[in-house]
């Protein structure tokens, strides 16, 4: 096959939906298959890109707008004229956002489109969204809980096949020591939350749980490696208010964005994943559980799908602090409880979402729309 791929941003900075995007790109390749890349804006990831896409190009935008008709169909002219078609090629869109984009250059090249559908439905899905989604021949989601959303949104389940992440383990593994300055987190129970510092996250929940376990673990700390995406630097700013209202601000440290997150994971005794939105996936807790972390979320969205068998005693109500506070509690001390709990979760995520399973499972839908 030749994947024609749409990226809006090739960045690690902006979340799980990125790093996922480019992990499937590369197996495909791996696999024989051929990537053209189109992006907007220049990201860390691109020199990655670089390494494997047989073409890379810049697109002005994906968006079509009052103020831009002609610079757009300008832009999906040029860019269609640049690419060449192979009998097997397919425009490959990895957010519903840029399928209006995706369904054009489909329809200019006589090819089909699939669509990575990383993300629930908004409430209001705008006509150009629509459109590209109902021209796909495939759509794709990371969990059944948000296959059931898009088809509530109107959308045929026919056509809307689910396909888990899957972790790469050989870059997400055990700790060898330390990595982070073992200085500051010596004789220190580590709980640490790895992504986007939005709203939608529950980082309020985990703050006031963390308050309620430090009365009781002094010791305690708690990382947030991250940055806001949907909220600005003002939103960080009140979590940090936050921490200092409820009398933990020696105990949270704020670590900014991180390019290597395995080192915070094996720094960690336990890794959470606080969501209070209809969380598609959660990618962070499969990174952790390789790295032989055991995990604590919320049940919400398609987290329950991830979190199964003796793991489901780890999900708790979203936006419920105490409750949270209760399963830390649970699983603070499973190296001297559970010391097989941290192999157990790495065997976990081995058995169960392996990358090759998920660049598979992303191949055979591909191949379904090409057969259509």
């Amino acid at each position: 096959m030749h994947l024609i791929v749409l990226e809006n941003e090739p960045s690690s900075r902006r979340g799980g939906q990125e790093l996922s995007l480019i992990d499937i790109c590369q197996g495909l390749y791996r696999r024989g298959h051929k990537i053209s890349l189109l992006y907007t804006k220049s990201g860390d990831l691109l020199e990655k890109y670089q390494s494997f896409c047989s073409d890379i190009h810049f697109v002005d935008g994906y968006k079509l707008t009052s103020q831009n008709p002609a610079r757009f169909l300008a832009g999906l002219g040029k860019t269609a004229q640049s690419i060449k078609i192979q009998p097997e090629s397919l425009v490959y869109s990895n957010q519903y956002q840029e399928s209006f984009f995706g369904y054009g250059f489909a329809c200019l090249k006589r090819i089909p489109l699939v669509c990575h559908l990383r993300l629930p439905p908004p409430s209001t899905l705008g006509i150009q969204s629509r459109l590209g989604l109902y021209g796909a021949k495939q759509l794709i989601t990371t969990s059944q809980r948000t296959q059931s959303d898009w088809i509530r949104a109107g959308f045929s389940g026919n056509k809307i096949k689910t396909v888990y992440n899957g972790i790469n383990l050989e870059k997400f593994q055990p700790r060898q020591g330390r990595p982070v300055d073992s200085s500051r987190l010596a004789n220190s129970k580590v709980i640490a939350y790895v992504g986007r510092l939005d709203k939608v996250k529950g980082l309020e929940t985990l703050l006031k749980a963390i308050a309620l376990l430090q009365l009781e673990e002094p010791h305690l700390r708690l990382l947030i490696a991250g940055k806001p995406l949907i909220q600005n630097a003002h939103y960080q700013g009140l979590l940090h208010q936050l921490a200092y209202q409820l009398d933990i601000a020696a105990n949270v440290e704020f670590l900014g964005h991180t390019s290597n997150p395995a080192e915070v994971y094996q720094a960690s005794n336990l890794v959470v994943l606080p969501s209070i939105w209809a969380e598609p996936f959660g990618r962070s807790l499969l990174e952790a559980m390789a790295c032989g972390v055991p995990v604590v979320a919320s049940r919400v969205g398609g987290i329950p799908e991830v979190l199964l068998g003796e793991f489901a005693q780890d999900l708790f109500r979203p936006g419920d602090a105490k409750d949270l506070a209760a399963k830390l509690r649970y699983r603070l001390n499973w190296q001297t409880q559970d010391p097989t709990l941290g192999q157990r979760c790495r065997d976990y995520v081995g058995d169960r979402f392996p990358l090759s399973r998920a660049v598979e499972g992303v191949e055979k839908v591909m191949l379904e729309a090409l057969s259509q």
